[in-house]
Parts: C-alpha cells; structure tokens; sequence
C-alpha cells in the first residue's frame, strides 16, 4: 500500500510542473515572433505626394503635329517638336527608282508623308519612326513589271527612313533610292559578255545568254567611266599603271581614252607596292564607291574568276 500512496502524492506535483512548462513555451513563442505590417501602409508611405502623371500625347496625322490631350497649356513646349515635324513633309519626297537605263521617280507628296510619320517619343534628337508596310504598299501599287522584278523593299524603306532622319534633324535630303535592280539587259545581247551599271557600281557576267553573277565594282570618279559598248581588247594577268604608280592584276582593256593617253581597263582593285616590297592600297578599298580613273576595279576574290571567264573580243556594255 505504501507505493500507490507515494504515486498519488506526487502525481498533483508533475501536473503542476508540466502546465508551467506548456506555459513558458507559448509565451516564449510569441514574444520571438516579429509584429506582422500591413503592406499597404508600406506602400502607402513609398509614394511622393507631389508626382503627377505625365500628360497623354497623341499624332494627329491630318495636321501633322503631337497633340496633348489632358493639358492644353503643353502646347508651347510641343512647338520646336512639331517645327521639326514640319520639315519633313513640308515638300516632297521623291523615291527614286531604276527602269533599264532610266530613272523614274515615284513622289511622297506631303498629305501621304504625315500618314506615314509615326512618332514615339517629343524629344528633339529622336526622330520619328516611318510605317514600313504603308511605305511599302503604296511604293509596290505604282511599280512597274520591270521595277517590282527587282524591287529591294528593304532598301527602299531603309533609305526612306535615313531620308526622313535627316528632314526632321533640319539637314538635306540625298537622292533616295528605292531598287537594287539588277542589269538592264537579259542576256539577249551576246552569247557571252559583261554589263556594268554605273548607277549601282556593279558588274553582271552573262554567259550562254543567262546572268551568271552579279559582283561588286568600283567606276571612274575623277575621270569617268564613258558609257557605251566596248569590246575587250587586250589581257593581261598583271599591268603596270605609269599614271598612279600602282598594279593592276587580271587586266582586260576595254578602250583607249585619247584624252589621257591611256587605255581604260577591268582589274583587279590596284595596290601599290612600299619600301618593304609590301603591296598596299593606295586610296583605301574602296570597291563599291566611285573611286577609280575611268578603269573598272573588281575585288581579288572575283576577279580571277572573271578574268579566266572573259575572251578577246567580249562585248562590255556599260550603262548609268
């Protein structure tokens, strides 16, 4: 009897015991538990009083200029803004395209060019956008047959822009050209023979009355490539110029220039040579550019191809 009597004494103890225990430990909890913080009072302290919207500006195509709806006063500081706006389509633009050997114009008068302004931002230095496929729309329905073949949509709309760039920042407009557009012949004119197009300083080789190949070249600046049919009249796979000092490889003459004394050639570009033996470009590289004395400068990864193509006697047109 002794031992449940000394159970039963103790047994209020232990309770007592663990109920303080269970105690300190929910206390313990929420007193290491951080105070939760309503996140819109967070939000709500973040925000200046004194920040306004900006103000909405839209284009309004029919006149032409940006518009601020909500604040009527901003119409002062929009004026330099919608002057520069004004120079580009304050006259017309002419996209200038290539038929055979004549050029045709195809005109942006000033209603279409403030349609096709797209203005993304009121900042001075920042030129407005063009609507490409609206350019390109209305480009493509006045094309002719010949024109839309070698259309080049992508030069049109590049110089186009670059056009209106140099409106809106008050400098003057290039000749904006719209077409890359290939040879004006199709063959027809020989078995065999080169077609050089001043007006894209570009040579097509036609053989077995099919265009073959397209190259890169470089025309006369100083003095000018004459235009006409020539025949190659002589070859060579290296010349040597006394007027400029300089190498010509895979020389093919295609006339003689009275004037200068001179026959006029197909080459590669030429190089002068140093000191050190070292061959160099004398002006640059400039193939693609008119650069040259009236001779026709092919690049040397083209031009042994077409040297070893080309026969005494091969017609050479050139066309502007």
């Amino acid at each position: 009897m002794k031992p449940r009597i000394l159970i039963l004494s103790v047994l209020p103890i232990l309770i007592i015991l663990a109920s303080t225990f269970l105690t300190y430990q929910v206390f313990s909890f929420y007193q290491k538990t951080p105070e939760f913080t309503a996140p819109d009072t967070i939000i709500t302290q973040a925000i200046p009083e004194n920040i306004e919207p900006p103000p909405k500006v839209t284009y309004n195509q029919s006149l032409g200029i940006v518009e601020s709806q909500d604040k009527p006063e901003l119409a002062g500081m929009l004026k330099d803004y919608n002057f520069a706006l004004n120079r580009i389509y304050r006259l017309p633009l002419n996209i200038s395209l290539k038929d055979g050997s004549a050029l045709t114009d195809i005109t942006l008068d000033s209603q279409f060019l403030r349609s096709l302004l797209v203005p993304t931002t009121t900042e001075l230095n920042v030129p407005p956008s063009i609507n490409q496929s609206l350019l390109l729309s209305y480009l493509n329905s006045h094309l002719t047959p010949k024109q839309k073949k070698y259309f080049n949509p992508t030069v049109a709309y590049q110089n186009t822009q670059k056009a209106i760039n140099l409106r809106f920042m008050g400098e003057d407009t290039p000749v904006v050209l719209g077409v890359d557009d290939g040879p004006s012949s199709r063959g027809e004119l020989a078995n065999k023979y080169l077609e050089i197009d001043l007006s894209q300083q570009k040579m097509y080789f036609f053989i077995d009355n099919k265009l073959f190949k397209e190259y890169r070249v470089s025309t006369g600046a100083e003095y000018p490539t004459p235009v006409g049919e020539y025949h190659i009249l002589n070859k060579a796979p290296k010349a040597f110029s006394d007027i400029y000092n300089v190498w010509m490889p895979y020389w093919m003459g295609f006339t003689y220039a009275r004037d200068v004394g001179a026959y006029l050639g197909i080459h590669e570009i030429a190089y002068a040579v140093n000191d050190l033996g070292k061959p160099f470009y004398k002006h640059g590289y400039y193939i693609g550019d008119m650069m040259t004395g009236g001779c026709v400068a092919m690049e040397p990864k083209d031009s042994r191809e077409i040297y070893d193509l080309s026969d005494i006697g091969m017609l050479v047109r050139i066309v502007k």
